[in-house]
């Protein structure tokens, strides 16, 4: 395994050990909480810029109104991601956060599909339906619609197909997605303590005043890590690595917290686990089958 290899394992690692962070501050605001990730989010990237020699790229990229655009509305769609993935934690509901994230590949291929017309294998088609089917299962069996999930793989997997249209680097596209948004969660901070916030009233005090900067570190770093494994990282490596997040999320959820799955959640994990498993299995394959020499060739 490579340098680069084991950078985008890290990502991973970290991103799906991030819900025993945010259970730190579960009493809190999630909105607060969220609007303080945003700030030193900025905080943390804006001044490693300089550092990894972004600073111009970043300014010229300010200067183009297509890619403002864009990366306002990434803001908006990972702001919105991070928010449910805390609110969830604070919930007690990791799991909800474990299973979006288990889904999101398959809903990336479903915006790929709708957005840029990407065609779709058979295993990937098999794979949408049987996620597909797990999702409904909670509101077959149950009346209940695991919305929390949906919204949050979604969001994820949009995120995603609008940073694929931007292209632009890992740490500066992070870097201008927090500036844009900024001046929303500043807003929030500033009302939410005139009226009594967490920092005014002591409920944030000490070494839990702390994690409001750390936050913009544990955001910052899964992203630096996987920009800088992901170029010497093969994307199906990097697909099957990925399963490391939501696998962590869910021992997160299940072991650490307690946290019990209905039946019907039983049903959703066990169809998108099939599902996930045709995926990788069908990737595999294909993968395997183009390296295979033509008929006639030596």
């Amino acid at each position: 395994m490579n340098k680069g290899t084991l950078s985008v394992a890290a990502s991973y690692v970290l991103w799906g050990l991030l819900p025993i962070f945010w259970k730190l501050l579960a009493d809190v605001d999630s909105f607060y909480i969220l609007a303080c990730r945003v700030v030193f989010s900025l905080i943390v990237s804006a001044a490693l810029l300089p550092a990894m020699k972004a600073a111009g790229k970043a300014a010229r990229a300010l200067k183009s109104r297509r890619l403002v655009g864009l990366m306002f509305a990434c803001g908006l769609l990972i702001s919105f991601n991070w928010g449910v993935l805390i609110y969830c934690v604070a919930a007690g509901r990791v799991l909800d956060v474990s299973l979006a994230y288990y889904i999101n590949p398959l809903l990336a291929i479903l915006v790929g599909f709708i957005c840029f017309r990407e065609r779709l294998s058979a295993a990937q088609w098999i794979s949408v339906a049987i996620a597909a089917a797990g999702v409904a299962a909670p509101m077959v069996m149950a009346g209940e619609f695991p919305w929390l999930a949906v919204l949050c793989g979604l969001s994820f997997a949009i995120y995603g197909a609008v940073k694929k249209v931007a292209d632009i680097p890992g740490e500066i596209s992070t870097f201008m997605e927090t500036l844009l948004v900024v001046p929303i969660a500043l807003a929030y901070i500033i009302i939410a303590e005139a009226g009594g916030g967490p920092v005014s009233t002591g409920q944030l005090s000490g070494w839990r005043l702390l994690l409001l900067p750390a936050a913009g570190v544990a955001t910052f770093m899964p992203v630096f890590l996987y920009s800088a494994g992901i170029r010497t990282t093969s994307m199906g490596v990097s697909g099957v690595l990925m399963y490391i997040n939501p696998t962590l999320q869910l021992f997160c959820g299940a072991v650490l917290y307690g946290e019990k799955m209905s039946p019907a959640m039983t049903v959703t994990f066990v169809l998108v686990w099939i599902a996930t498993a045709i995926y990788l299995a069908g990737g595999y394959y294909d993968r395997k089958r183009q390296k295979l020499p033509e008929k006639g060739e030596a």
